[in-house]
């Protein structure tokens, strides 16, 4: 374990070692990580595993066909399914993965009547463009884009299968409305399961909903703003649920929000934080002390270390680190805070960095490593 063992705090930024079983993802051995990467252009899922030293490796099956044009990747909790936003198609995909060798398959479906459409594909509104699993109920979201909505699902545990929501008649049904109307950019569930965030791009705000005990959705007030002229990309919770960050490309900058008990967001002090040009994709460790921001206009990579008691961002030594590709979109952080990868829309390619003990990045022998498509968006699953 690297930088996901140490939690920063600032007034001269000390650093504590923690590994308890139970307590930290990054603390087991033994396990195999596989890295999903998607884009528009081939309707595919590219596939590989993540080698000791974070090489990436393609399986044996490197690539996986997809619905028209993936825009969004999220495992499933267990890690057991994959699911794939398809921005045109309007729908959702879902996947197996292979527990031993990673590669993905179609579920195998035991009904003795032949499906009229594919039972592994499931409507969404118009235009999905970003997935959200409740960590704690069983219950999926896609924020849809072109419609401005969210579409709610019930997953079944055993496979992986989805059901909308159809509310009672005291709670909404499926697709739920983002008022007033929006253009949704990403979209974050907090850590305890009760609060589901939408960043509305084109208006620069933040939508806040209220997730209930069937997983019907309530928004909480008005969306609250970014900043003037704002555009946000992406959003990220942070894993003690206190904090939510925003990409903010219009402005090269992350903006930072404390999270209080009701929902509602408070800038942090000092809120927005600088970044490079353009920041598009977010990224947090595991242990909640990293904050990665893909700059897709100047190529680099910010890395923050997160304030445990304030949330507050300070640029680590070094940063912004170059990912040696052109237009860095999204970022995934490994499961023990080793390694950070970055998807690289107009090389076509994936960045692989190591992860110091301080937080810097060091690019990874063989990265980038190349994709068939404009990658957008990527996924680890650790089995």
């Amino acid at each position: 374990m690297r930088a996901g063992a140490f939690r920063a705090f600032y007034g001269g930024i000390a650093f504590l070692a923690v590994c308890a079983a139970g307590l930290l993802s990054g603390c087991a051995s033994g396990h195999k990580q596989f890295l999903y990467a998607a884009g528009p252009g081939t309707n595919e899922v590219f596939e590989f595993r993540v080698q000791s030293n974070g090489t990436l490796l393609p399986l044996g099956t490197p690539n996986f066909p997809v619905g028209s044009n993936p825009a969004a990747l999220l495992p499933h909790t267990s890690g057991d399914f994959l699911y794939t936003a398809d921005f045109s198609g309007n729908d959702v995909t879902l996947l197996d993965i292979n527990s031993g060798n990673g590669n993905l398959s179609v579920p195998v479906s035991t009904s003795i009547v032949s499906p009229v459409n594919p039972t592994n594909v499931f409507a969404t509104d118009i235009g999905p463009i970003s997935l959200a699993m409740s960590p704690v109920s069983p219950f999926l979201y896609v924020v849809n884009q072109t419609s401005g909505d969210v579409t709610g699902y019930t997953v079944d545990p055993g496979s992986g299968s989805l059901v909308v929501i159809q509310g009672t008649p005291s709670s909404p049904a499926s697709p739920f409305p983002i008022q007033p109307p929006s253009h949704p950019s990403s979209v974050a569930i907090a850590p305890t399961g009760n609060f589901l965030f939408v960043a509305n791009g084109t208006e620069g705000t933040i939508a806040v909903f209220s997730i209930g005990g069937n997983g019907a959705l309530t928004q909480a007030g008005l969306p609250v703003s970014v900043g003037t002229g704002a555009t946000p990309t992406s959003i990220a919770v942070e894993h003690s649920g206190r904090f939510l960050y925003v990409a903010d490309s219009a402005h090269n900058a992350v903006a930072g929000f404390a999270i209080q008990s009701n929902g509602t967001l408070a800038p942090i002090s000092g809120s927005p934080f600088a970044a490079g040009t353009a920041p598009l994709g977010l990224g947090i460790d595991p242990q909640g002390a990293l904050l990665f921001a893909a700059n897709s206009g100047s190529n680099n990579v910010s890395v923050y270390a997160i304030d445990s008691s304030s949330g507050a961002l300070g640029q680590v030594s070094g940063s912004p680190f170059p990912t040696g590709g052109v237009g860095p979109s999204a970022v995934a952080v490994d499961a023990d805070t080793n390694f950070v990868y970055v998807t690289e829309q107009t090389s076509h390619d994936i960045a692989a960095f190591s992860i110091a003990s301080n937080g810097a990045l060091e690019q990874i022998k063989g990265s980038p490593f190349g994709v068939p498509t404009s990658a957008s968006t990527i996924t680890l699953v650790k089995r």
